[in-house]
């Protein structure tokens, strides 16, 4: 098959992108008109770290969004409000990535162990929107017995932030993926698989992504607390750089039927992770 050039492969991103709206617009339509449930969730998390980069980038990000469900299926929207003392680090379909923003140009020349000194002499705000996520999930086999359940997921991060800003890419990302869950007793036990085609900035190329993330966890005092354990990471998405990858322990508190409260401490284990990131969540019927 004859390779596509970067013009084609960014028209083919953007037909991909189109067609999985599509698919989510629908799949929001219908989770609307047969609503069960649905919640507003909210979301606090700080992030600190290097990165690639000789200075260190603080992150404050405030997340708001809405889950449907709707029998086998939910939809989800969330836009983060941002605070950041760098326009360096950027949001993508598959998390946060040191793209140099306002100077991604000097990114490509990263290389492993090797900390860049980037020198902006651009203005950017300090404060914004960052782009909205979309995702649809349809559940396609209940667990039961020694079978697990199965979970086959699509997400759109649509661009509404500039690169310039740092908040975003200012392209469309779009992915696909499953997750395995079962339970044994009081012990839950996840598997997270997704590939992410993330949108490249004009002297940036990404590669594309398969992200994952395996857990446990477990219910304590009758269901009304719980925590979790997790190892999270993916594939490259920059040349010459190691991988994301995190650990996290995280935990829920359950306030009432409709009310959930959820914090989380990560750390990062490579170059292109934060070092240390804090969380504090919400969830609650409307």
């Amino acid at each position: 098959m004859k390779k596509l050039n970067h013009k084609q492969q960014k028209t083919l991103r953007r037909t991909y992108a189109a067609a999985v709206t599509i698919v989510l617009a629908n799949l929001a339509i219908a989770a609307s008109l047969y609503a069960q449930t649905v919640n507003y969730t909210g979301f606090l998390q700080f992030s600190t770290g290097k990165y690639i980069f000789a200075q260190r980038t603080n992150s404050l990000y405030f997340y708001n969004g809405l889950i449907i469900n709707a029998g086998q299926f939910s939809v989800s929207a969330s836009i983060p409000l941002i605070v950041q003392n760098s326009p360096w680090i950027s949001t993508s379909g598959a998390g946060m990535i040191p793209s140099g923003g306002t100077q991604h140009s000097q990114v490509g020349k990263a290389t492993r162990r090797n900390k860049i000194t980037l020198v902006d002499s651009t203005n950017y705000e300090k404060i914004g929107l960052g782009d909205p996520l979309i995702s649809g999930t349809f559940n396609l086999l209940r667990e039961s017995g020694v079978i697990p359940g199965l979970d086959f997921t699509l997400g759109i991060k649509v661009p509404m932030a500039s690169a310039n800003q740092g908040f975003g890419t200012g392209e469309w990302d779009y992915g696909f993926g499953g997750s395995l869950s079962k339970s044994l007793g009081g012990t839950f036990l996840f598997v997270d698989v997704n590939y992410w085609m993330l949108g490249d900035l004009p002297d940036l190329n990404f590669e594309d992504p398969v992200l994952y993330s395996l857990a446990i966890g477990r219910t304590l005092a009758g269901g009304e607390w719980g925590v979790l354990a997790s190892i999270s990471g993916n594939s490259r998405t920059m040349e010459r750089v190691d991988p994301p990858m995190q650990v996290t322990l995280a935990g829920n508190y359950q306030v009432s039927a409709d009310i959930h409260l959820m914090g989380s401490v990560a750390v990062g284990l490579t170059e292109t992770s934060p070092d240390f990131v804090v969380s504090l969540g919400w969830r609650t019927g409307i």
